[in-house]
């Protein structure tokens, strides 16, 4: 049987499928259509209900309905503009309605007066009801009274028509082969319908109620091998996780760290390492997400966590997104424990031959106790004497094939991500379902609020770079950041180059760089390095500075075109401020009149909470806009909404624990175990 329903996922030319010749193969392809099963799982955006059939005299104001009744009379009354138009007046017996076509001077003929018609469409409400240009066809019993057509998201080459006659061959030459997928202990327990009704239906449904249903059932289907596939690798970890490490609990060299540290851990950076020192010293496998807000010391913590590892006996290692943010993760980490005797190497995408070389030979044999890194360190040349923990700083940037890869080069090494894009706890404990979730929601003592201001006019703008003439000249500095690298015909918004020459205009006699991502390595940690020391008092950039760039002396924040950045993108933004002695502000520069836009800047005046933006930023965004598609496969979810869903997401989520559990983390359904394989496949390798 399973050989036969993997056909479903071969390409659709092989099936000889009605309608689809080579030409409208290709078509298909633009709408991401090249599978049977992606075919089936085409589902409409909407849909054209035809069944609301009303009387006349329940017509209330305007709305899209269904009449029936008869034609009392017809006429071609003519126009002021000469446009040719049939009047018909049709009677059900509870009132009179007028129905209006043009340019369709035929229909005076094959109108019949006295017929019974179905009449569908729009009816506005004026000195009578009246309706223009609807469809029209003879009654001919209650099996006409109406239908429910689905409107599918289509390209001009390819209408709805077209659309609906594929789906309605493939559904009936092809629909024997969509075997059940649901373990029928869950459908019968939460009364689903099966799937190949659920198929029909969806495409074509019988009635509202049915709709529904198949909605229901699509929703939870969705959600539950997104999370079957999740928790599985989490019980095939469970069930192995026993003694794999022997910790002898030695906190020599974190006593001593955290003796000379300058400042004292919060309450709840204590809690999160207490945590997980707990599952660790248990010789349990750890997998941790930890959520922490801008500047609430998500380092320090791995930090103290990766020295206790390797004062155990263990290699430790940091990855992160960016370049940049691995170099200051490298220089920050090796200053800071060079005196403890720890052994830290930098392996990036630049470090290549002898010197390259030389750091794998160290970390193979275990000289090395710590490599801090980017995607380099997935390599296969890359191999540990004796990896301990993983530490994935920006988990959001990582996708699940290279989180895999890494700790693929450990045997079952702990995993701890890290993630400064703060997500809803209840929506967080769904999404990463092979995760523990913890919470630094304490920013250290003393940190003074970051004034944010949105600037929409000429006038303001100028009082600006005034204001931040006089910090510059306190001492301080400034970051102002661009959307573009280059300049845009298309883009009304100002590029790094264009926004150089800006503030070198208004703000001169200072010393200004420029950073971007189309910079070398060696001219960005350059110019980082020049910013740093204050030999730069403002630093001109895009995006690479959203995460992880520390510069205590940087007060001011200037972010132009703000309205073409999501809420998180912004409030990282803001964090790279605010982390000195000194009041930090930021100027979110936008004319933006759009609603939306507009929305996301009042919500950063408004708050520096990053878990209450987190929740605006769900509302007011897509799921795989803030997540990735590869990180969390949300954004393929077309049936539910993450933001008013969470029930379900939670009840599909004990579902798939029950079921787990009951057969010992197995999946029984060959089927279901060949779609998780098939969507986890697929988003790994898109």
């Amino acid at each position: 049987m399973i050989e036969i329903y993997k056909n479903i996922y071969k390409e659709i030319e092989l099936f000889n499928l009605k309608g689809v010749s080579t030409a409208t193969y290709s078509k298909l392809k633009k709408l991401n259509i090249e599978t049977l099963y992606e075919l089936i799982y085409y589902f409409p955006r909407a849909y054209d209900d035809r069944t609301n059939l009303k009387k006349i005299g329940e017509l209330r104001g305007d709305e899209y309905v269904v009449l029936k009744g008869n034609i009392m009379n017809i006429s071609a009354p003519p126009t002021r503009t000469g446009m040719k138009m049939i009047k018909a007046t049709i009677n059900d017996g509870t009132g009179v309605l007028e129905v209006i076509w043009f340019q369709r001077p035929y229909l005076r003929n094959s109108l019949k007066m006295g017929e019974e018609y179905i009449f569908i469409g729009n009816v506005k409400r004026g000195y009578t009801f009246q309706m223009t240009n609807p469809e029209f066809k003879l009654y001919k019993g209650q099996e006409n009274k109406g239908e429910i057509l689905p409107i599918y998201s289509s390209i001009k080459e390819l209408n709805q028509n077209n659309i609906r006659k594929i789906l309605k061959e493939a559904l009936k030459d092809y629909l024997n082969l969509f075997e059940e997928n649901i373990p029928s202990e869950i459908i019968e327990k939460y009364r689903l319908m099966d799937r190949k009704k659920a198929l029909k239906e969806i495409h074509y449904p019988t009635n509202p109620r049915n709709l529904e249903e198949a909605k229901r059932r699509f929703a939870i289907e969705e959600l539950l091998i997104l999370e079957m596939g999740i928790l599985q690798k989490r019980f095939e970890v469970d069930m192995n996780n026993k003694n794999i490490y022997n910790i002898e609990g030695k906190k020599t060299l974190v006593t001593k760290f955290l003796k000379d540290l300058p400042f004292s851990l919060t309450t709840a950076q204590k809690r999160v390492i207490t945590e997980v020192y707990k599952g660790i010293n248990a010789g349990k496998i750890i997998n941790y997400l930890i959520q922490g807000d801008v500047g609430s010391g998500k380092t320090i913590v791995a930090v103290l966590l990766l020295l206790y590892m390797v004062e155990n006996g263990y290699q430790g290692v940091l990855m992160a997104p960016t370049e940049i943010l691995a170099t200051q993760h490298y220089l920050s980490i090796y200053e800071t424990l060079e005196c403890l005797g720890i052994k830290v190497e930098l392996l990036t995408g630049s470090v290549k031959g002898k010197r390259k070389s030389e750091i794998l030979e160290r970390i193979r044999t275990g000289e090395t106790n710590i490599v801090v890194g980017t995607h380099a360190i997935i390599e296969e040349s890359v191999e540990f004497f004796k990896l301990g923990l993983i530490v994935i700083d920006e988990q959001h940037r990582f996708g699940v094939l290279q989180r895999k890869r890494l700790r693929d080069k450990g045997v079952l090494a702990n995993l701890i991500v890290m993630s400064a894009t703060p997500i809803p706890r209840s929506l967080a404990l769904s999404i990463y379902g092979d995760l523990d979730v913890a919470v630094i929601d304490e920013l250290p003592p003393g940190r003074k609020p970051i004034k944010t201001k949105w600037i929409s006019e000429k006038e303001n703008e100028e009082k600006m770079f005034s204001f931040i003439d006089k910090k510059l000249k306190e001492g301080r500095q400034a970051y102002f950041v661009a959307s573009l690298i280059d300049e845009s015909d298309k883009l009304s918004a100002k590029s790094t180059e264009e926004l150089y020459q800006e503030v070198l205009k208004n703000l001169p006699g200072y010393r200004v760089g420029i950073l971007h991502g189309r910079m070398k390595n060696r001219e960005k940690d350059e110019i980082m390095h020049l910013f740093k020391n204050h030999k730069l008092d403002i630093l001109v950039s895009t995006l690479v500075i959203e995460v992880g760039v520390n510069v205590p002396n940087s007060s001011i924040m200037v972010i132009t075109n703000s309205e073409r950045f999501g809420l998180a993108t912004l409030h990282q933004l803001r964090g790279r401020v605010g982390r000195g002695q000194h009041q930090s502000y930021c100027f979110l520069l936008s004319s933006t009149e759009n609603d939306n836009s507009a929305a996301r800047l009042k919500v950063l005046e408004s708050t520096e909470d990053g878990f209450k933006i987190a929740e605006e930023d769900l509302r007011l965004r897509k799921a795989g806009e803030m997540f990735g598609v590869k990180q969390s496969g949300l954004s393929d979810l077309k049936f539910i909404d993450i933001v008013h869903d969470i029930k379900t997401i939670k009840l599909v989520k004990d579902i798939c624990m029950d079921y787990l559990k009951d057969n010992e983390g197995k999946i029984k359904s060959e089927i279901l175990k060949w779609d998780i394989e098939e969507k986890f496949n697929k988003s790994l390798t898109s």
